[in-house]
């Protein structure tokens, strides 16, 4: 992303092309493991949706909220007590679009040869990031809770 960046003449800045973001793991205990080890092949953000309808278009999902991981149940359960896990990630996210679900494959041109970068739900106030490229999460932090 950063080399994207560059190539438009802009200056890839920590905070501006970054943030943090929660990630639920669905229902398999081993995600998270899976995600920890390998973060690339972890989160394949290529194949996230494609069993369901993506509302923002493809790519793997993050919330800016921890409540809209831990009440909309994509948090793991990882316990008979009901402790469940969601992951902290700082995530790449360049230049986002509005993301729509007609949104195939590859995100739109912003200014031709150069695309988006990821999506979001509202470009003043993002509460939904998808990315789209395999590298552009890391998670930082795995959060246990009741």
């Amino acid at each position: 992303i950063r080399k994207a960046l560059r190539a438009q003449g802009l200056t890839f800045e920590p905070g501006v092309h970054t943030c943090w973001a929660f990630h639920g793991t669905g229902p398999d205990p081993n995600i998270v493991e899976s995600i920890i080890s390998d973060p690339v092949a972890g989160f394949q953000p290529l194949t996230c949706g494609s069993h369901n309808k993506s509302l923002w278009g493809p790519g793997a999902y993050f919330a800016r909220d921890a409540q809209y991981v831990a009440e909309g149940n994509f948090s793991t359960t990882i316990s008979a007590g009901g402790g469940r896990r969601m992951l902290l990630c700082l995530l790449t996210l360049g230049i986002p679009c509005v993301g729509d679900a007609t949104h195939t494959g590859v995100l739109p041109y912003r200014q031709k040869p150069h695309r988006y970068n990821s999506s979001v739900d509202s470009l003043s106030s993002p509460e939904i990031y998808a990315v789209q490229h395999p590298g552009a999460a890391y998670p930082a932090y795995v959060i246990t809770f009741v």
